[in-house]
């Protein structure tokens, strides 16, 4: 809509956008009316004037805002959609005089969307710079009274998109309102514990809270709670202290309401608590289901971090059951901006991720790694922590750093709850902010801004690495948060086509090879003519081609990284790059990953023609055709070695590791798993010791165990029950009072064993790639001698 038709006028809207253009209806509002003429000055300088035309949108549920409004003219109204609903109701209407968005004073994303019902005018005000001029107004309990208002207007908004306040008159609203309190949590601070007194419900206005039971040193999780939920009302009902804990996951705003309060409405309103136990006890069902289910299978929960997953937009995945630990991912991330921003290790966790092959949840469940890199949150803490205004995130939600405005305080780096940044040295040719030299920069995943794609996942050979949000695309989280299912997955994993392919090419090679063998077995084929000959320079092309396998990874190295390293150039630090909503775009797929398939088909199909040309020479004399011969099959089993150790070894490597290790952690993780062990013991009963000494010590010492290990194709949990299992065997029901801590000491153990086998896979991943390449390129060159000889030959 054009601003002539928007029934503003476009020189009255320009003029209404200016800054100091405040109409006197702002400031007759009743929340400003007491404002001295020096704080309503500052105020109109520092804010704007927003026109709208009718249904056009001032802002949406769940947008961050620093800034509240106040209705000029015009007429707007408050949508949400409360906890249980499945569509919008309008929650209030604002006519002139009304302010909106008071969510920015709590400090939460806003709560409600705001549509203009007719042309409508807003002034914004943001909340840091109304707060300074109020207190500078020399008012300052006017300036509190003004904050009072504005929290208790927010409260107002929030109470009415819970299902808990679904049935109360608009007199309990104001009850609640007199009577609530904001309180502000840190990740991992306790709201209460199991055993206290209860005195209050609690509400969550943003955030997540656990619920749990502790049992000496081990949590039980009983539930997770979110936006928009309420907890603690069972034990106020029933007069009972706490009988659970409740702990923020993340920083979380909460509202909590006296036991006093609480107790007036239940007596007003006997329906309250019946139908509170129903709401609470079918999502508590539910989720108890779903967690203990998950528990049963698998040892990496994927839920102990639910806080994590629940915020993150676009979160960096690596698939260990596919993944060859080549290190693609790291060099082409540090190839692109000049140090690498991932780093290969993290949480492993086990769960369902949608992959568009299955329906929605039915996959099996994969071990997954989330390597460190920025997951480009929902509500980033490094961006609130900024104190130069550096970080930004885009309409896309992603998240990303101004060179030239980051002082390399490191306030970001310490705000990350998952340590995702890191302060590097500065590029000589980045921008700096000004004053003085800032040697040092924050660095970050910006999912290669300006790049066109991420530049990890495009280069993983084996396509193991993708990009997700968590709470519509890993099922087991997205069951427990009650999100949807987003319909274009970005699991990993080799396609079938792959599959297909490479048997197609085996047949083929079986084929040419067979033939060929028998032709020359009768007499009727020779290498240096016909079709033996023919053969031969087919298998020539098929080695150049082999050989050509390594431009396309170079050319991906030096050639479109480089490109996109001078997009990134030209596009600054500004908005550049945005490609929308973050994981709405098509899924980002490995460019690698078709050429690895091509070559193994390529390599299969020229063994076969390596053959037909020549079977194996028979004179025994050290001829360059034997020479080439045998270096040809030398390299053709290095290849075949490391094919069949990429397919097998991730999941075999997955099954028996805690989480991903690096070559250079195997050293200290023995030294420290081992000083975890005789910690362990340290302490224990008798009988502990005695099972330490005859069963848990032989068992880490046999030198064929981890063997053992992998050829059973038990993973930790499954080897761990089967160790517990001998020893019940042995104990034969005996001394089940004196066993404390033998879990902790079977779960070490079990780990010890594995340490082995885990080189072993590893060794067996990275050992064939040297020789392969090696051995090819002597064969290469054998290749253009015997060409070379043969066409010299009369």
């Amino acid at each position: 809509m054009s601003p002539a038709d928007d029934g503003l006028g476009g020189a009255r809207r320009a003029a209404l956008e200016r800054p100091g253009a405040f109409p006197r209806a702002v400031f007759d509002a009743p929340l400003l009316r007491g404002l001295d003429e020096r704080a309503r000055r500052e105020i109109a300088e520092a804010g704007r004037l927003r026109s709208l035309a009718p249904d056009e949108v001032a802002y949406r549920a769940g947008d961050a805002g620093g800034a509240f409004f106040v209705v000029a003219s015009g007429r707007l109204s408050l949508r949400a959609t409360r906890r249980g609903d499945d569509r919008e109701t309008e929650v209030r209407a604002a006519a002139p005089g009304d302010v909106l968005g008071e969510e920015a004073v709590v400090g939460t994303p806003r709560r409600t969307t705001a549509v203009a019902l007719a042309p409508s005018v807003l002034a914004e005000i943001p909340v840091h710079l109304f707060r300074r001029a109020a207190g500078r107004s020399g008012k300052a309990a006017f300036a509190e009274k003004l904050e009072r208002a504005l929290r208790r207007s927010a409260t107002r908004d929030l109470l009415s998109t819970l299902a808990f306040t679904r049935d109360l008159a608009p007199d309990d609203i104001e009850t609640l309102l007199d009577a609530v309190s904001h309180r502000r949590f840190e990740r991992g601070q306790p709201v209460y514990r199991q055993g206290d007194p209860a005195s209050e419900l609690w509400l969550i206005a943003e955030g997540m809270v656990q619920i749990q039971t502790e049992e000496g040193d081990r949590i039980h999780v009983r539930a997770y709670l979110t936006r928009g939920d309420f907890f603690g009302d069972v034990e106020l009902g029933a007069g009972r202290v706490r009988a659970a804990s409740a702990v923020a996951s993340g920083a979380a705003t909460l509202l909590s309401v006296p036991a006093k309060t609480f107790a007036a409405l239940a007596r007003k309103h006997p329906e309250l608590i019946p139908r509170l136990r129903r709401i609470t006890g079918e999502q508590q069902a539910a989720q108890e289901a779903i967690v203990a289910g998950h528990a049963r299978s698998h040892t990496a929960h994927v839920f102990r971090d639910l806080y994590r997953l629940e915020v993150a937009r676009s979160l960096l995945v690596i698939d260990l059951e596919t993944c060859a630990r080549c290190g693609h991912c790291a060099w082409s991330c540090a190839d692109v901006h000049g140090v690498s921003r991932l780093v290969r290790r993290g949480d492993k966790v086990i769960a369902r991720v949608d992959d568009g092959r299955q329906a929605a949840g039915q996959g099996a469940p994969r071990s997954l790694l989330l390597p460190n890199s920025c997951q480009h949150c929902e509500r980033p803490a490094c961006m609130i922590e900024c104190p130069t205004g550096a970080i930004g995130k885009d309409t896309g939600g992603e998240v990303f750093i101004r060179d030239a405005l980051c002082t390399g305080c490191g306030a970001c780096a310490k705000a990350c709850p998952w340590e995702n940044i890191a302060i590097a040295p500065r590029p000589a040719a980045a921008p700096r902010p000004g004053g003085a030299g800032f040697e040092d920069v924050a660095v970050k995943c910006d999912l290669c801004r300006g790049h066109g794609a991420p530049a990890c996942v495009e280069a993983c050979p084996t396509g193991s690495l993708f990009r997700v949000n968590p709470a519509e695309e890993i099922a087991d989280v997205r069951d427990l948060l009650g999100g949807a299912r987003r319909e274009h997955g970005r699991g990993a994993g080799a396609p079938r086509g792959d599959a297909a392919l490479l048997a197609g090419s085996a047949i083929a090679a079986a084929g040419i090879g067979a033939a060929g063998l028998s032709a020359h077995a009768a007499g009727a084929a020779r290498p240096g003519d016909g079709a033996g000959w023919a053969a031969g320079a087919a298998a020539a092309a098929g080695v150049a081609l082999l050989l050509l396998y390594a431009v396309p990874k170079r050319a991906a190295r030096w050639g479109w990284m480089r490109r996109l390293r001078r997009g990134a150039a030209a596009d600054g630090p500004g908005e550049a790059g945005e490609r929308g909503e973050v994981g709405a775009a098509a899924p980002v797929k490995s460019r690698l990953r078709p050429q690895l398939s091509a070559h193994l088909a390529i390599g299969l199909v020229t063994a076969g023609l390596a053959l037909a040309h020549a079977p194996w020479p028979r004179s025994g004399r050290p001829t360059l055709g034997a020479a080439l011969h045998l270096v040809f099959w030398a390299t053709a089993a290095a290849g075949a070695f490391t094919a069949v150790a990429y397919r097998l070894a991730p999941r075999r490597l997955a099954r028996i590791e805690r989480t991903a290790a690096l070559p250079e952690d195997f050293a200290a993780a023995r030294r420290e798993l081992l000083d975890r062990f005789y910690r362990e013991v340290s302490g224990r009963s008798d009988l502990v010791k005695k099972l330490v000494e005859k069963v848990l010590v032989p068992y880490v010492q046999s030198p064929l165990g981890p063997l053992a290990l992998l050829a059973s194709g038990r993973g930790l949990h499954a080897e761990e029950r089967a160790l517990r299992a001998r020893i019940d065997v042995i104990l034969e029901g005996r001394g089940a009072e004196r066993l404390a801590g033998l879990a902790e000491l079977i779960r070490i153990a079990v780990e010890l064993r594995a340490l082995p086998a885990q080189r072993a896979l590893l060794a067996a991943l990275r050992a064939g790639l040297p020789a392969h390449i090696v051995s090819f390129g002597v064969a290469a060159a054998l290749l253009v001698l015997h060409v070379l000889t043969a066409s010299a030959r009369p």
